[in-house]
């Protein structure tokens, strides 16, 4: 078994808004559960919601930190979801009539949610490298996953040659 971390899952604008918006309201539930302990410490229930909404806080924690990455079990490809090593979840990747790989560049632009007020246009602009997987001729192309850094394209390719019987080439579609 081999794998590769590569990046994190989401960015740190998506960190804030996925921990405010769905972790506020489990906030005010761990505090609500606190006033009913202060108020009367013998009821059990309170302290049963108190565990859950707490035990429901850290996943989402978990959830908001996952990196993305690739596992080989036994010569079969996963992409998976890391939190601080250890594997989440994880989907596998169907290499049946694929033996090519690509990297495309792509230039994207990311809007900020919370700066639409100060200045509606605020924009980040970034390159993205997708990773895609080819059938023989490049007329089938599966994206297997999109990255922000050059050099983790190039580990991953680095990690797929040397794992599985695929070739790294440059996109060049052949419909005749």
């Amino acid at each position: 078994m081999s794998k590769i971390i590569l990046e994190d899952r989401y960015t740190i604008h998506q960190k804030i808004t996925f921990l405010l918006y769905l972790g506020a309201p489990v906030i005010l539930f761990i505090a609500a559960s606190l006033m009913l302990i202060k108020k009367d410490p013998s009821k059990t229930f309170a302290y049963i919601f108190l565990f859950l909404f707490i035990f429901i806080y850290a996943f989402l924690i978990c959830i908001a930190f996952l990196k993305r990455g690739f596992i080989k079990i036994k010569n079969t490809l996963y992409r998976g979801s890391f939190f601080r090593g250890k594997l989440i979840f994880i989907k596998k990747i169907n290499l049946h009539d694929r033996s090519k790989l690509a990297v495309l560049k792509f230039k994207k632009a990311q809007k900020y949610a919370f700066f639409q007020v100060a200045n509606p246009d605020m924009t980040s602009t970034f390159n993205s490298f997708e990773v895609n997987i080819l059938n023989e001729r490049h007329t089938k192309r599966d994206p297997i996953l999109t990255v922000k850094k050059e050099e983790n394209a190039e580990k991953l390719i680095d990690f797929l040659t040397t794992n599985f019987p695929l070739k790294r080439e440059i996109y060049s579609p052949d419909f005749s």
